[in-house]
């Protein structure tokens, strides 16, 4: 074969964008006009799922009391959105505590009166109960198709409905089409999920389906926030108490990986974690929250002591304050790119850390580095950290980072060297070192 080896390279572009591959299908129409294809499709599938998002009598009443006192679209489609991700059970999704065989003996929902009366039903089902209840408030909502990002990326001119995989619903509101997907139990209100994000979405209808694209969250809203309150010891050991919140697209991720393990896989997760960073960490009282709850951030809590953490020679300490980043190696370290470059998604980092100084000790070097302001990375990245001195022996580290929003996350390959730099850049502070040193007095009694 003359074709090239592959090689995988950090953050590419999903697989099947990258990787060669073939697909057959059987077809009477040799000639497909892709305008008439797609239209015909979309109007096929409206007709097929009417009645799946049937609004009858059951589903007006409990529309009712579901909405409320709830005034603007905005509360009336947030408190449907958690009935359905709250009230509802999914049985589609793997941590549903149900068995292979448990779920093929279940009835199928035939409307979303059955969901409701059921109190479960398939995700499919609590996408669909969510259109019936939206629209017996008053909602215009239809089922929206995309592509999945994870495995590639939409072209209309496939014209093949095998590659609109992900479904969610559209609502009109005000007069723009939200996508939302209950579903999807630890997507947030007004969010999709990322394979979804920023991609051509078909919304059905029964005369002229609507080509639009779906948004894509930004920075803010997937947000790992963390806090650490250590004290360093004369010989270098670190040891404290850590507590990490995640929100949206980091929360979601972190529950579906954790939720249907047992606690001791989840605190082994954890514990693989931190030691994938620091190899001579030990943690204990280790808590994993709110990885089943759908409203609540995923949180790790847990006590740390890390041996060597800070370098000592002579009378000094050298220490990296910024804990979370301790260890964590360098994206990009090959010197060309053949792929892409490609981010699931915009996420963000704010970070609280507390440092107090062995006794005897005192702060001989405590520069911060110099910000990345946005407006120099044309908005794609921004970092600060800010240094203090508390008491004369605690420090004080507050460090923020964004990556990805507004700017699109797929990249050519001929723009591998600046990005390159820049995370070159964002390792290098995150690695900034400062000295402690030991007074005098101090040293002569040692």
């Amino acid at each position: 074969s003359n074709m090239p080896a592959f090689r995988e390279e950090p953050h590419m572009p999903p697989e099947d964008e990258v990787r060669a591959w073939m697909f057959l299908y059987s077809t009477e129409d040799v000639k497909l006009e892709t305008e008439k294809y797609w239209k015909d499709y979309g109007k096929s599938v409206f007709a097929a799922i009417r009645d799946e998002m049937k609004v009858s009598g059951e589903v007006k009443t409990a529309v009712a009391g579901i909405v409320g006192d709830a005034s603007t679209p905005e509360e009336k489609l947030h408190r449907i959105y958690d009935f359905c991700r709250l009230k509802i059970k999914n049985t589609s999704d793997d941590a549903s505590g149900l068995s292979l065989d448990e779920k093929s003996k279940l009835k199928e929902n035939k409307s979303p009166a059955d969901t409701l009366k059921n109190g479960r039903g398939t995700g499919g089902n609590i996408d669909m109960l969510f259109a019936a209840l939206a629209k017996a408030a008053g909602f215009d909502a239809r089922l929206a198709l995309s592509g999945n990002r994870a495995d590639m990326l939409f072209d209309r001119s496939l014209v093949n409905s095998t590659f609109l995989g992900s479904s969610f619903i559209a609502v009109m509101v005000g007069d723009k089409w939200e996508f939302f997907s209950p579903a999807e139990m630890y997507t947030p209100f007004g969010m999709l999920g990322w394979p979804e994000e920023a991609q051509e979405a078909l919304i059905t209808d029964p005369k002229d389906p609507i080509w639009t694209k779906t948004g894509q969250a930004p920075a803010e809203k997937s947000v790992a926030k963390r806090s650490g309150k250590f004290r360093l010891l004369e010989d270098g050991t670190l040891e404290g108490d850590v507590r990490i919140e995640y929100t949206g697209h980091l929360d979601y991720e972190k529950k579906e990986f954790n939720d249907d393990d047992s606690p001791a896989q989840r605190e082994e997760t954890l514990r693989d974690m931190v030691k994938a960073q620091m190899s001579t960490a030990e943690l204990s009282d280790m808590r994993i929250e709110n990885v089943t709850d759908p409203l609540k951030p995923f949180t790790y809590a847990y006590h740390v002591r890390v041996p060597g953490y800070a370098q000592r020679t002579g009378k000094r300490l050298f220490i990296q304050p910024e804990y979370f980043e301790h260890g964590v190696p360098i994206v990009f370290t090959a010197s060309d790119r053949k792929q892409s470059i490609y981010f699931n998604y915009a996420w963000s980092e704010d970070d609280d850390i507390e440092i107090a100084f062995p006794s005897g000790y005192a702060l001989d070097n405590a520069d911060a580095p110099a910000p990345i302001p946005p407006e120099t990375t044309q908005q794609l990245v921004g970092q600060s950290m800010k240094i203090a001195v508390a008491d004369g022996r605690t420090l004080l580290v507050r460090r923020k980072l964004f990556f990805g929003w507004p700017q699109p996350l797929m990249f050519a390959a001929k723009s591998y060297d600046p990005i390159k730099e820049l995370f070159e850049l964002v390792h290098q502070h995150d690695n900034h070192t400062i000295t402690l040193k030991q007074a005098a007095a101090t040293a002569v009694r040692n």
